[in-house]
């Protein structure tokens, strides 16, 4: 590992390519689809979120949900940007706390058919974005399901 930060734009790529597992098909009622909603785990902790989804063109999707720490019952933030250029996630504790990617491992996001995954995402917490350094917290996943899509930005 050398001394110099890592090249953000170089270990963030997004790709359309499906993984192995078939994509689930949205359930349906007569009301309408339900709610867009997803998990992310983070070693043993497993944090479920409801979410709106944005399509920004190009295959973007802009993603904000919330959900309960499952270990404080408090209310913790998702934002993910499913994008070619710059993909993120991050899941904002009720302490202020900020789960996101390590800059030194790529973020690999799967689009397809509505539905968002990424594994092996090694998260951090306290990331100096000018050194690149930060406190590791555990290798962990997320699935997302974007049933409808908001005109509007999620606020």
């Amino acid at each position: 590992m050398s001394d110099e930060a890592p090249d953000e734009t170089a270990a963030a790529t997004t790709s359309v390519s499906a993984p192995a597992d078939p994509t689930p098909e949205a359930p349906t009622t007569s009301a309408g689809p339900p709610p867009s909603e997803g998990t992310v785990e983070i070693g043993d902790t497993h944090y479920q979120f409801t979410v709106t989804c944005e399509e920004r063109g190009a295959g973007d999707v802009r993603v904000k949900g919330t959900g309960e720490d499952p270990d404080s019952d408090a209310t913790v933030e998702l934002l993910l940007l499913a994008s070619l250029v710059d993909p993120y996630v991050g899941l904002l504790l009720a302490d202020g706390t900020l789960f996101e990617p390590s800059l030194e491992s790529p973020l690999d996001l799967y689009v397809q058919d509505d539905v968002i995954r990424a594994s092996a995402i090694r998260f951090v917490r306290d990331l100096d974005l000018e050194t690149g350094t930060a406190t590791d917290i555990g290798f962990g996943e997320l699935e997302i399901h974007c049933y409808e899509y908001s005109r509007e930005a999620p606020e």
